[in-house]
């Protein structure tokens, strides 16, 4: 699989879950009592490939096990559980902790209380770690810091390194690389402190910040890091830690164009997990491998090692590495001219994905199929691919924008919460008040004028803290309507503004059509900017071209983020003529220089559509949406004469078709039988990065 391929057991969301299983699993001893001999250390230095039959051998341990060995042994085994997705026995894990928090059963009360605090902030870590398993990590880390909040200053070492461990991840999974990287560098100054007798969790703790440095462009230090690790490991002769320095290595060698070690790097991360029996480990690092070989067009060799895959994905129950392994045969089956039976795997890959509801996901299949398709000259089937594409973006980034509201309005009712509460408690103690002025009243007048000054003053600081209390509440509102028109990545205007913005222009116009131009931008070839730097790297592309739109443009002009990587410019009171030259310095803004990308850089150049309504010859209103449909259908035709250019519309007759029917092939016959009038420009030739 090509790329995206790598989306949830490839090389940066792979590398994720296997940080996450050796940290987890691995960057933990008990105390100083039982850290050498205990049954929960014993079962995760030889279990912790296997989590099924960890969880069992936990189960059995469990009940000889009190007080901080109990809860962590707990947690572990929640941690394995969520691993395995099971997330009913996750939460019958959570219940258990908080039934020690609520009703503890050590004789000693210093000692009972220690546990019940422990237990509950133990709790808490688990409620984050699933969260951070399949919904929004803004929520998992409110989570793990209210959790952290409640961990009590003499809790085990080995417990507080589970608490840090997975607030670096999810620092990571935030794009906070700088605290992460702080935490990592927590989590190995731990392990070496409490494992100096088991060295696979100094290995694996070295690998987490070889990853996150690896993120943050440090690359040079990555490497450093990982191979410190690499050496405790083979010095110990542990092979899951061995097996996890090679995956990180492989990943490394990736990103630093090191082809040749990047391949030995991945073939010995596969031995070493077959050594140890991590077969979960195992078909990972295959499936990494099958994708190795199919970015770089050896189509037979990704086909074996996907179809290799495949029975082991299917045993382990790893649904996400199967869709994976059915996604790499199926475009290298393609691309071997083996046309039927590719779609028909790629297929099982989308359903897969469907039911479980990965809509991302199931963007990245379809890009890479339709990319596949169009690549050995299926256009037919590549269109319909690449339209159930454009579908599924837009599906996904609503359902980002409505996250992003809801994680706004989640943590506004948090606020308005610990508001209610400070009230209450000022209500009950005005209530203390006046009981005690109607006992002082009884027994003397003096002492009661001075209780009602007294209460008149506090009702006089009530007063005020609710007008406070207002203001927060009307600056908050005003502060989340804002942020629910708002990219928050790029401080564009998004779809939702957008859509305010045209229905207030219909109402003032009396609803007679949109006038004005349209331009929609697309960033040719953005995955691979992905796939070969990272999303980060992404990120910062998308950062940066935001920007050259905006120092183009004018102040009066609307920039909207449309998509992942497209954005939409709507402008008033230009010419045709003056938006054509808008267009072609559009195209010099974002193609003349390459981004710089720390050390390196890259050029990235775009494909845009445009068009000002309403068109010549008939000049017929058209709805805005209407007119989006005729840009965008522009924007393909420059997609497929090239990319790096821009097509607009001049004119277009009634019968030649102007709405969401419009296909790129309708747009160019029109035009080529003089029912259209297009014009050509093309983009600079980008500066070598």
């Amino acid at each position: 699989m090509n790329g995206l391929s790598l989306r949830l057991c490839s090389l940066v969301p792979a590398a994720r879950w296997l940080f996450s299983l050796a940290a987890l699993l691995g960057a933990v001893v008990a105390s100083s009592a039982w850290a050498s001999a205990g049954p929960l250390a014993e079962i995760e230095r030889t279990l912790r490939g296997k989590p099924e039959v960890a969880v069992l051998a936990l189960t059995q341990a469990l009940p000889g096990l009190r007080g901080a060995e109990r809860v962590e042994a707990l947690v572990v085994q929640g941690i394995l559980l969520v691993r395995t997705h099971d997330p009913a026995a996750v939460d019958a894990v959570v219940r258990e902790l908080e039934q020690l928090a609520a009703s503890p059963q050590e004789p000693a009360a210093t000692t009972a209380d220690t546990t019940a605090t422990t237990a509950a902030a133990a709790a808490g870590l688990l409620r984050a770690r699933s969260a951070a398993r399949g919904g929004p990590a803004g929520r998992a880390d409110r989570l793990l810091t209210e959790a952290m909040t409640r961990l009590p200053a003499n809790a085990p070492a080995s417990l507080r390194l589970r608490f840090v461990d997975a607030h670096a991840e999810i620092k990571r999974n935030l794009g906070k690389f700088d605290l992460a990287i702080g935490l990592y560098q927590q989590a190995v100054a731990l392990a070496d402190a409490l494992a100096p007798l088991q060295p696979w969790r100094r290995s694996d703790a070295r690998s987490s910040l070889a990853y996150a440095l690896a993120q943050a462009h440090q690359l040079d230090r990555a490497l450093e890091i990982n191979r410190e690790g690499a050496l405790i490991a083979q010095a110990s002769g542990d092979l899951l830690a061995q097996s996890l320095t090679m995956t990180i290595d492989g990943i490394l060698f990736g990103m630093a164009g090191r082809t040749a070690d990047e391949l030995r790097a991945s073939q010995a991360a596969i031995e070493f997990a077959r050594q140890a029996g991590a077969k979960r480990r195992e078909v990972l690092a295959i499936a990494n491998l099958a994708d190795f070989y199919l970015k770089r067009e050896d189509y037979a060799t990704a086909l074996r090692l996907a179809l290799e895959a495949l029975p082991l994905a299917r045993e382990v129950k790893e649904l996400s590495t199967e869709s994976v392994a059915l996604t790499n045969a199926g475009l290298a089956s393609i691309a071997l001219g083996r046309h039927d039976e590719g779609k028909a795997l790629v297929r099982q890959a989308l359903m897969l994905e469907e039911r479980s509801g990965a809509l991302s996901v199931m963007l990245a299949i379809q890009l890479e199929y339709g990319e596949m398709l169009e690549r050995v000259g299926l256009l037919r089937d590549a269109w319909t691919a690449l339209t159930e594409y454009r579908r599924l973006a837009d599906e996904v980034f609503q359902r980002q924008q409505q996250q992003a509201v809801l994680e706004l309005q989640e943590s506004f009712d948090a606020d308005r919460r610990q508001r209610e509460l400070a009230a209450l408690q000022t209500d009950n103690g005005l209530k203390e008040a006046q009981l005690l002025r109607r006992e002082l009243q009884q027994r003397l007048w003096a002492a009661a004028t001075a209780c009602g000054v007294l209460l008149l003053a506090v009702v006089g600081v009530l007063l005020r803290r609710m007008w406070r209390s207002n203001s927060q509440l009307v600056d908050s509102n005003a502060q989340l309507q804002v942020a629910s028109e708002r990219d928050p990545l790029t401080g564009l205007a998004n779809r939702r503004h957008l859509l305010t913005v045209m229905q207030q222009r219909a109402a003032a116009g009396g609803g007679g059509g949109f006038e004005g131009s349209m331009l929609l931008i697309d960033l040719d070839h953005f995955k691979r900017i992905n796939d070969e730097h990272g999303h980060a790297a992404g990120d910062t592309v998308l950062v940066e071209m935001a920007g050259r739109l905006r120092a183009t443009l004018r102040e009066e002009d609307l920039t909207v983020r449309w998509g992942g990587e497209e954005f939409l410019v709507v402008v008033h009171s230009m010419s045709p003529a003056e938006v054509e030259a808008l267009a072609d310095r559009l195209l010099d803004a974002i193609g003349r220089e390459p981004v710089r990308l720390g050390r390196e850089s890259v050029a990235v150049t775009a494909s845009i559509g445009f068009a000002t309504f309403p068109l010549q010859p008939a000049r017929r209103a058209l709805a805005w949406e209407r007119a989006i449909d005729l840009v965008d259908t522009a924007m393909y035709l420059a997609k497929a004469h090239g990319r790096n250019r821009a097509y607009g519309v001049r004119a277009l007759q009634d019968e030649a078709g102007a709405g969401a029917s419009a296909q790129p092939a309708t747009l160019e016959s029109a035009w080529r039988d003089g029912r259209a009038d297009l014009t050509q420009l093309a983009g600079p030739v980008p500066v070598s990065a």
